[in-house]
């Protein structure tokens, strides 16, 4: 009984501390900053969310992409287990999009203050997913560290130049 009163007593205390607390400090549903916050007109605001949408969605491509190099590069494993590692981590990013997705363009959109339909809501939402599993990959994958040595001998051998296997005149050698 005692128990169930201590319990009780800290629910009410944490209620309180709740209902104390206040407006501005309750969280937001995004935790990612609005990258188009500021006051300009509905049509420029739309326009800078889409294009901060876009462009969130090209950096998440960018990391996973990063990241399946990552994998392909590391020659301690066997062809088969990297092809496995990049089919799965391919498979992982399909459900990624798929559940973001689904929870941008279904769910997101009724959690602003309009409560229907708000593309705000929408973008934001994709922003968040994205910049999210942005971090993750790089955090996961991180590019290799080359040494210095090792980077200058590779920037020498690009660009032009004898490039072995390749041909020099426009057609094939004739066979005699």
């Amino acid at each position: 009984m005692a128990r169930a009163g201590r319990t009780l007593a800290r629910l009410g205390a944490g209620m309180l501390l709740l209902a104390a607390a206040p407006a501005g400090a309750q969280e937001k549903p995004w935790r990612e900053p609005n990258p188009c916050a500021g006051r300009m007109p509905a049509p420029d605001y739309s326009r800078c969310l889409s294009e901060a949408a876009a462009l969130s969605e090209r950096e998440v491509t960018a990391a996973f992409e990063a990241a399946m190099a990552v994998v392909e590069g590391r020659t301690d494993l066997a062809a088969v287990q990297r092809n496995r590692w990049k089919g799965q981590l391919d498979e992982a990013q399909s459900r990624f999009l798929l559940f973001r997705n689904l929870d941008c363009q279904s769910v997101a959109p009724f959690e602003g203050p309009r409560g229907i339909g708000n593309f705000e809501q929408r973008a934001l939402c994709l922003i968040e997913n994205n910049a999210r599993r942005a971090r993750d990959l790089a955090a996961r994958y991180p590019k290799p560290v080359v040494p210095p040595v090792l980077a200058a001998k590779m920037a020498a051998l690009e660009g032009e130049g004898f490039h072995p296997a390749t041909w020099t005149d426009p057609t094939t050698p004739r066979l005699d």
